[in-house]
């Protein structure tokens, strides 16, 4: 399942890519005219992506790397990234309205690389212009913040057409209406005046127009986390998760936008005809990674557990049921040798044909039907082979009347059947023994 499996439906209207270029276009021509009286153009002073640091492989503009801090002096962070030097970055972004930082020596961070010269800079965002022609500084860092895919910080300051008009660092930019969030936006006026991160997916210097999107971004940022938890998955696990679909064949639960499948003979220890009888979408539920392997499409495939993630009944409800308990339960499934009864959710008994009736009978649907309701007496339990024996015939107080015994076949299409002939016991008694024996010991006096 992809990010957008849980995005609302959204309007053909709003979700149209040409319509998302005509917005932008009609919000750089309005800019047209302001920008003609902004200053001219100076020399770009922002490193190019070509002053990469040379001192430490893998590290380049753009690149996100991992730091512990060192240190923290004024609005100055030293931080340890692994390499033959520390890297700085400004501690400002790190600070609540009141001042207040949020961050301590030790902890980790992980920070993208807006300067790779002498020094390396690191920042949450690409690094902010400075100096007298402060637009063209900008549009500068904002162009090289799209080709190394690094963030931009900004500052929503009005609903335009088709979207929200944005401040980065003195440069106007767009974000369409269907790039604010990952979910579809009703009303984008709650977000202005917040300082929010964007992806730059369009730079026009000639116009000085910029589009931004902030949905890319955090679909990047939930592939990343996907990522790093499908990395650390392992048979055995126990995570948490949320519903996110239900199928006759089982349920998919987005474990953090990475989705796995729970078979519907994983969801609980009792026999489960659909989800929908354990689960609700939108559950949060407790699995247990059964396996991880690589689909056909490459996608990964991640067969999880509601059912090993729960207590086993043979281990907890088996405890009540001991040879000699007269006990309780509901006829699930019938077979030529017996019936199976239902006595606790994952528990089932075994009522051995012989020891349903006090009657001989020649199948246990002559007696006993599905869902029906019955009582018995506990003959054996063996819990590790998940077995117990039950006697509906020692439960019984009196022999079983002949008129249970004489059941017709189910009436299917409202066309008649015959009854099914009564089943007659002929087991010889013992009166009926002796008197036999008597007539053949006769028979052998009298040819003698």
């Amino acid at each position: 399942m992809t990010p957008s499996d849980h995005t609302p439906p959204v309007p053909d209207h709003e979700d149209d890519e040409s319509q998302d270029a005509q917005a932008a276009a009609e919000f750089g021509a309005m800019l047209e005219a302001f920008e003609r009286a902004r200053p001219g153009p100076v020399a770009p002073r922002a490193k190019a992506a070509s002053g990469a640091r040379k001192t430490d492989e893998g590290i380049r503009l753009g690149s996100r790397v991992r730091g512990r801090i060192v240190s923290i002096s004024g609005d100055s962070l030293l931080l340890d990234v692994g390499g033959r030097s520390e890297a700085v970055a400004d501690a400002r972004e790190f600070r609540q309205d009141d001042g207040t930082l949020t961050i301590e020596v030790g902890q980790e961070l992980e920070l993208f690389v807006v300067e790779a010269g002498e020094s390396l800079v690191l920042a949450r965002a690409a690094k902010r212009g400075a100096g007298g022609a402060k637009g063209r500084v900008s549009l500068e860092a904002v162009k090289q913040s799209r080709a190394a895919e690094v963030p931009v910080r900004g500052k929503v300051t009005a609903v335009n057409t088709g979207g929200l008009s944005v401040d980065v660092d003195g440069v106007r930019a767009f974000c369409p209406l269907s790039q604010i969030d990952s979910a579809y936006v009703e009303d984008p006026a709650p977000f202005v005046g917040r300082v929010l991160e964007f992806l730059v997916t369009e730079v026009d210097e000639s116009r000085q127009r910029v589009v931004v999107s902030r949905k890319r971004l955090l679909q990047r940022e939930q592939a990343e986390r996907a990522q790093a938890r499908l990395a650390s998955l392992a048979p055995g696990q126990e995570l948490e998760g949320t519903v996110a679909r239900l199928e006759p064949f089982g349920a998919f639960i987005d474990l953090g936008g990475l989705d796995g499948l729970i078979h519907v003979s994983e969801l609980s220890h009792a026999r489960v005809s659909h989800p929908r009888d354990v689960i609700a979408q939108g559950d949060r539920v407790k699995v247990k990674v059964l396996k991880v392997e690589p689909g056909k499409d490459g996608r990964p495939r991640i067969a999880l557990s509601l059912k090993a993630a729960t207590a086993d009944p043979w281990t907890t409800a088996v405890a009540a049921f001991t040879p000699g308990a007269r006990v309780s339960g509901v006829v699930v499934r019938l077979a030529d040798f017996g019936a199976f009864v239902n006595l606790a959710p994952g528990v089932d008994g075994l009522v051995h044909v012989s020891q349903i009736s006090h009657q001989r009978i020649n199948h246990p649907r002559d007696v006993l039907a599905p869902g029906q309701a019955v009582e018995a007496v506990v003959l054996a339990v063996e819990p590790e082979r998940r077995r117990i024996a039950l006697s509906m015939r020692e439960a019984s107080e009196a022999p079983v009347p002949a008129s249970r015994v004489t059941r017709t076949a189910p009436v299917e299409d409202d066309e008649p059947v015959a009854p099914r002939p009564p089943v007659v016991d002929d087991t010889p008694t013992p009166m009926q023994i002796a008197l036999r024996k008597a007539r053949e010991a006769a028979e052998r006096r009298g040819r003698s």
